[in-house]
Parts: C-alpha cells; structure tokens; sequence
C-alpha cells in the first residue's frame, strides 16, 4: 500500500510540469476596416485599404497571410490578401494598408453617395481567414469576420 501512494505522489509530481507547459488556445486576432481610400478613377477601380489586427493574446502572434472578402456599403465584394510575416505585440495593435483592385464597385461617386455623417463613414463588412505561424506546430488557418463602419476618402489625381 505504502508502495502504491508513493507511485502516485511521484506520477502527480511528474505530470505537473507537463500540465503547467500545456499553453492555452491562441485566440484570433480581431480584424477591422480602419480606413478605405479610392485611388484615383481607372479600370478596374482601385482602392487602399488600412486593416487593424487585434492581437487578443498575452503573447506576440505572427500572421502570415491573410485572405478576405471586403463589402463596401452593397456594391459588391472585394478579394484580397495579405503575405508576408506581421508579427502583433501581446495584447497590441498593427496596421496593414493594402491596395485593392476592383470591377464590381460601379463609381467612385456611387460609392461615395453611401457615406454618412461628418467622417463620410461607409459601412463594410470583412470575412475570411487567417494564417498564423504556430511553431513548432503546423501552422493554423483562423475564420475571422467583422463589420462597421469606416472613413471613405478619395486620393486627387496629381
């Protein structure tokens, strides 16, 4: 008997350190429009684009692509994507501007006339997903989805 408590005290003790480096799941990082501006008229019509990435997580994560379907107000879908390392700061923020092309937005003037309020906000609606590098593990695909509303602007011809 004294010999069986003696091999679970030493089997409890053993299993801590393998439980205390078990990490918690890495949450998504929150993405959201910051800004929208309209390059000047061409065809296909072309837009910058700023994201925010929310890094929700007490320790740094790295992004490695991210894929998304942006709508503009109801003029349609806009694909894009993002390659290359991001690498957010636990529990910070990082902007990403992004150039977009685009046949389905009609006009810039269309698009424009959606605005609302002093900031001429747009409503958007972003979806897609995420890759994060997860190393030594495989890496991870993250589905991610936001809406609001965010500042249209327009860039001059020069």
């Amino acid at each position: 008997m004294r010999r069986l408590i003696t091999l679970c005290v030493l089997a409890g003790l053993l299993a801590q350190p393998a439980m205390a480096a078990k990490k918690p799941p890495v949450a998504p990082p929150r993405i959201t429009v910051q800004a929208v501006a309209a390059m000047p008229p061409s065809s296909p019509q072309r837009f910058r684009v700023t994201l925010l990435v929310d890094n929700l997580n007490p320790e740094p994560l790295t992004v490695k692509r991210i894929e998304f379907k942006l709508k503009l107000a109801s003029e349609g879908i806009i694909d894009g994507d993002s390659y290359g390392l991001l690498v957010v700061g636990a529990l910070e923020q990082q902007s990403v501007t992004l150039e977009l092309h685009s046949d389905i937005v009609s006009s810039l003037s269309r698009l424009q006339s959606f605005t609302s309020g002093p900031d001429h906000t747009l409503p958007y609606q972003i979806y897609g997903k995420v890759t994060l590098d997860r190393r030594p593990k495989t890496k991870a695909e993250v589905p991610f989805t936001s809406s609001g509303d965010a500042p249209l602007t327009a860039i001059a011809t020069r």
